[in-house]
């Protein structure tokens, strides 16, 4: 038989429940065994006031304890041996009428029973608790008397306690509080059940949300939420939930943006250059060296973007490798602004460069080398003829900081965030028709946050966007 979540509170409770009376009933028992029975024995022991007096009085006049010593006659002497309740003996009965004869004497009444047993637990002990008298004791559980004389201590009386009482009214007494127990446990067993069942139910109902919507998570339904329950660990299960579900939902986004964009980026190019060649072939266009670059452009176009599109499917899969080592970043960085500068020089765009010499960070050349190129050919796209485009690179500790400026056209203050998507353009100025299929900024954010670096996008004093890096310096040991 399977039980809810609900069930199963429930049935805690009432366990819980049951073996907290049992222990409350084990604990009565005990206290009654144990506590009861020593408050019985220190009773006897206030009742002892006489004894301890005769004592005293008695050592004051020998002036030390022989005259006790093995003597169990006069030991007895001292030790109320009648019932508590009995203060005094009974005096003998008169003789019967017509018996009684002048000069008569009559024998003394009999001694005393020791009817509480008190003379097999009752020890005197000296002052340093050596027995005079008594018993032996019975593993150390006795309870100690002082005897006291002249303010100081010349003895003890040791009493052990009194054996499991087993009259009548003892036994009812016990009985009396282990039956109590039986309408506790019923009365607790019935509160767990009313206030289990309530509270069940209220504890268990934003799991049960977050199930449902599991559940329309599994079909596809990205867009649920569930409402806020509080700040507690329930409620902060459900803000997770409305987390995840958020995520989920974008990337689902994403996927289906990114593959309407690699089917319009390839559809593109393969449009092109099969228009080519159909032209080719009906004769429309000559098969020269000028329709041979126009082919060959599009193939490194579509060539680029399966590139581009390989190192994405290595990232998604974990599988993008790095060769790290210790590398001259001032180098590389001289080294993609130098090759790229023919292209700038062909558009009329001037290419300044500032950068900090023996800059050097652990990473891998061929990806760093990657990055600036990247980014560099991303400005040389989308930077209007005879415009300008300053690179820096700077040092500080244990950072180094890149920046590209280029200047118009520009990107609105709300699209710079999004500019390391991936397929993202600002379709208004930097769109398809400069090339490019919005790839190269998500692969150069993938690669420096991999070298535990930042790189972000902000508006440019020149007109355009700046793009700024920021990467941790490796710091040589005579530093």
């Amino acid at each position: 038989m399977k039980f809810n979540i609900t069930g199963k509170l429930v049935a805690v409770l009432s366990l819980t429940s049951v073996l907290l009376v049992a222990a409350m009933a084990t604990a009565i028992y005990w206290s009654f065994q144990k506590g009861f029975i020593t408050y019985l024995t220190e009773l006897e022991l206030d009742r002892l006031d006489q004894t301890v007096a005769d004592l005293g009085a008695s050592y004051r006049i020998v002036g030390s304890w022989d005259f006790l010593r093995g003597n169990h006659e006069g030991w007895m002497e001292y030790l109320p041996l009648q019932n508590p309740r009995i203060t005094q003996a009974s005096p003998p009965p008169p003789p019967a009428p017509g018996l009684a004869q002048p000069g008569m004497r009559f024998p003394p009444p009999p001694a005393p029973r020791d009817r509480t047993g008190l003379s097999t637990r009752l020890r005197l002990l000296d002052a340093d608790r050596n027995n005079i008298i008594g018993p032996p004791g019975e593993g150390g559980n006795e309870l100690l008397r002082p005897i006291g004389l002249d303010q100081r201590t010349i003895g003890w009386l040791s009493l052990t306690p009194l054996p499991v009482p087993e009259s009548d009214l003892d036994r009812r007494f016990r009985d009396q509080q282990l039956q109590a127990i039986y309408p506790i446990a019923g009365g607790a067993l019935l509160l767990a059940l009313l206030i289990g069942i309530p509270l069940g139910r209220h504890l268990l109902k934003p799991v049960k949300a977050v199930a449902t919507g599991a559940h329309a998570l599994a079909r596809g339904r990205f867009d649920v939420r569930l409402d806020p329950q509080g700040g507690d660990e329930l409620g902060r299960l459900v803000d997770d939930f409305n987390a995840l579900a958020k995520v989920l939902e974008r990337n689902e986004q994403l996927r289906r943006q990114s593959m309407a964009d690699v089917s319009h980026e390839l559809r593109t190019p393969l449009a092109i250059l099969r228009g080519d060649i159909e032209a080719i072939q009906d004769g429309v266009r000559p098969l020269d060296q000028s329709q041979m670059a126009r082919l060959h452009n599009t193939v490194m176009v579509l060539s680029r973007l399966v590139d581009d599109l390989y190192d994405l499917a290595l990232v998604d899969a974990g599988a993008l490798t790095y060769q790290r080592s210790v590398i001259d970043l001032s180098a590389i960085i001289q080294q993609a602004a130098d090759a790229a500068e023919g292209e700038f020089a062909k558009k009329d765009i001037m290419l300044a460069t500032d950068v900090d010499e023996g800059m050097e960070i652990f990473g891998d050349e061929r990806r760093m080398r990657q990055v600036f190129d990247n980014l560099l050919k991303n400005s040389l796209r989308y930077t209007d003829n005879g415009g300008e485009c300053r690179l820096t690179a700077l040092g500080k500790k244990r950072w180094i900081y890149i920046n590209l400026e280029d200047s118009a056209p520009g990107v609105a203050l709300e699209e710079l965030p999004r500019l390391f998507d991936r397929f993202y353009r600002v379709e208004a100025s930097r769109n398809r028709s400069r090339g490019g299929a919005g790839l190269g900024l998500a692969i150069c954010k993938t690669i420096i946050t991999a070298h535990e670096g930042e790189i972000g996008a902000q508006a440019s004093r020149l007109g355009g966007i700046r793009i700024h890096v920021k990467l941790p310096a490796e710091i040589n040991d005579h530093e």
